[in-house]
């Protein structure tokens, strides 16, 4: 039932971004918030990884069981290479 109702909020903000509408866009992630902080014990730990990191298309993927997620750097410093 969770698990539902987060894609229903991710589709709901995508929706408001594809529409520019910041009232469905502000409404969806105080939502996606609440849900994250009322259900955070039964949520499996990567998902609530993608939401706490706002990684919501991530999330989306998640929970629609997509194969090849990609990596992030999920807060790490950047790292350049130089050569020479």
């Amino acid at each position: 039932m969770i698990r539902e109702r987060l894609k229903e909020t991710l589709s709901s903000l995508q929706q408001g971004i594809k529409n520019s509408d910041a009232v469905a866009i502000n409404g969806s992630l105080q939502t996606l918030d609440e849900l994250v902080c009322l259900h955070r014990s039964v949520l499996d730990p990567q998902l609530v990884h993608y939401l706490s990191r706002r990684s919501y298309e991530k999330a989306q993927m998640y929970l629609e069981a997509t194969d090849g997620i990609p990596k992030g750097i999920c807060g790490k410093p950047n790292i350049v290479k130089l050569d020479g």
